[in-house]
């Protein structure tokens, strides 16, 4: 078997030569083994949103040949009813735009707590947050282009917002929403969202370029928790081509995988929440439409709901013209614009979360807060909220994550975190016994929750499943930890270090069994009709895929001992 695939190989380098891409010839930096080993791909979150993004470039095309902004509800219904596949491309079209808005979140959070917009890379990350702003606006246009009654409520909302600016409000609306015609609205729709992608895509090649430039940030202990963190070019370091160039195959075969998967599964659930339906609700003409809550984008959801806290009565009667601008600047605009001065901000040479006890504390607030806010939209949608319900959600949590910061800060200071198997140990005993109680509590809290809904029950609820997440958490990651540290201890006779490997007639058997279910799952689906059965055949064809990055996962263990 082996001696068989030798020869294709060469048979293949003799008509096409070693490098037949000339991908070897291109600038692309080489990284460290680790970077592709185990716990590596929180270093490829940014490949896969280009994954996520270059699928969606691809799919939105297709509907574009379909999409009419004149009469956008029923032409939606066309691509998904009678063009062959358009229900599974409108699906995973939408979920595409779903993995990216997710993942542009964890790689932002991921380079936020590792302080990965300080030096060389300030530029590097205003470019991401502008394009985060930019993804949050072209999946906003894009949800609102079928015309349901869900787009009809977040363009409602929207036009409200943009209205609200003091001046600017009418000239806004004209631009953004049209001339009051459902024509216009939906032109205006297609058009920004075609040319906001456009300009991440532009962003994304600066992006990208200082990246490269600017090297792959390596892990902070590597980095010895001091900026500017660079890892340097090594000649050990293996080639682009074929490492790189085979992971990042394997890792779109994944995403993309995933992106088919997982609406196409949702699809043939039944009662799917309208949060999360895959396809459009009913127009807004329907009878039906007055019995759909008035939800946004779920990715929207903690600025819509924030308009919700600013609707003045009373005394304040005469700021209730501007309650969506204050709630969109408190709540969007003020963070938006910390994440991009932040780096001006935070200037020391530390990247241990720990050093930066107030940064790191808002960035901890900033997931709080928004999955309070996206649980309170979802659950309360329109509902006005009274300042003090708000001021007595809100700050409970900012008090308790910034002065849990700076006594974690003072003791990191003082060194007297330092790890020992014993402290170790002692963590994994106190993190199980808050684990077993927040999960009893969070339990009682849910029911609470479901038995009457209320704004302290929901903090009651988020609070105490955040704690059991963490107890979680940190119960696996003290007995990952004091198993390494008992590891790490010398020994008489300590093995050498094997390189991660699959004996090849293994892996060559196990590869052909996966190929040989992947090829019969892709027969099956292929026999299906491409309207009626196209979401049967997007599970199909997800599995397929993440068949080959296993496979592809397989060769890499075999031959390339990685």
């Amino acid at each position: 078997m082996a001696e068989q695939e030798n020869k294709i190989k060469k048979l293949i380098v003799n008509e096409l030569g070693e490098d037949p891409l000339k991908i070897n010839e291109l600038p692309l930096k080489r990284v460290p083994d680790y970077m592709r080993g185990k716990g590596g791909i929180w270093f490829w979150t940014g490949a896969m949103i280009t994954i996520a993004f270059l699928y969606q470039v691809v799919t939105g095309l297709i509907l574009l040949l379909y999409y009419n902004p004149a009469d956008a509800y029923n032409s939606t219904e066309y691509i998904i009813n009678n063009v062959p596949y358009g229900a599974l491309i409108s699906a995973t079209h939408l979920y595409g735009a779903y993995a990216m808005i997710v993942l542009i979140y964890i790689h932002m959070y991921r380079n936020y707590f590792h302080a990965a917009y300080k030096k060389p890379r300030q530029l590097q990350w205003i470019l991401g947050v502008i394009m985060l702003a930019l993804t949050l606006g072209v999946a906003f246009f894009g949800y609102s282009m079928p015309g349901d009654i869900l787009a009809y409520d977040a363009t409602n909302v929207g036009r409200g917002i943009a209205g609200s600016v003091p001046q600017l409000g009418n000239i806004l609306v004209a631009i953004v929403f049209g001339n009051g015609t459902t024509t216009s609205l939906f032109q205006r729709m297609l058009g920004l969202h075609i040319i906001l992608a456009g300009l991440i895509g532009l962003l994304f090649g600066l992006h990208f370029y200082l990246a490269e430039s600017n090297n792959m940030m390596p892990g902070l202990r590597e980095a010895g928790y001091k900026a500017p963190a660079v890892e340097k070019d090594d000649s050990n370091y293996r080639p682009w081509y074929p490492y790189n160039f085979a992971f990042m195959i394997q890792l779109s075969l994944f995403v993309i995988g995933l992106i088919i998967l997982i609406p196409s599964v949702i699809a043939l659930l039944p009662n799917v929440p309208t949060l999360f339906s895959p396809f459009p609700s009913v127009s807004p003409t329907s009878p039906l439409a007055a019995y759909v809550p008035p939800y946004p984008p779920w990715f929207l959801l903690m600025i819509y709901k924030a308009v919700d806290f600013f609707d003045f009565t009373g005394q304040y009667t005469y700021l209730n013209a501007y309650g969506p601008l204050i709630a969109n600047t408190v709540f969007a605009g003020i963070p938006l614009l910390y994440f991009i001065i932040v780096p001006f901000i935070d200037r020391s040479k530390d990247l241990h979360p720990l050093s930066r006890p107030i940064i790191t504390s808002f960035g901890i607030l900033g997931i709080i807060y928004m999955a309070i806010l996206s649980a309170w939209g979802a659950l309360t949608p329109g509902v006005t909220i009274p300042a003090t319900i708000v001021v007595t959600v809100l700050v409970p949590p900012f008090v308790v994550v910034v002065v849990g910061m700076l006594v974690l800060s003072k003791l990191y200071k003082e060194q007297k975190l330092t790890v020992t198997t014993e402290k170790l140990l002692g963590s994994f005993v106190v993190f199980t016994a808050i684990l077993i109680f927040a999960l009893v509590t969070f339990a009682q809290n849910i029911s609470a929750f479901l038995y009457h809904t209320s704004a302290l029950n929901l903090v009651s609820t988020v609070f105490t499943g955040g704690v059991t997440l963490f107890a979680a958490v940190g119960t696996m990651k003290s007995a990952d930890k004091y198993t390494d540290l008992e590891n790490s201890k010398p020994k008489k006779e300590k093995p050498a270090k094997k390189e991660p490997s699959m004996n090849p007639t293994t892996a060559s058997i196990v590869s052909a069994v996966l190929v040989a279910i992947s090829l019969a799952i892709l027969y099956l689906v292929a026999q299906l009709n491409p309207i009626t059965g196209a979401m049967t055949f997007g599970v199909g064809i997800g599995i397929d895929l993440i068949i080959a990055g296993i496979v592809l996962r397989i060769y890499r263990l075999t031959y390339y001992h990685e």
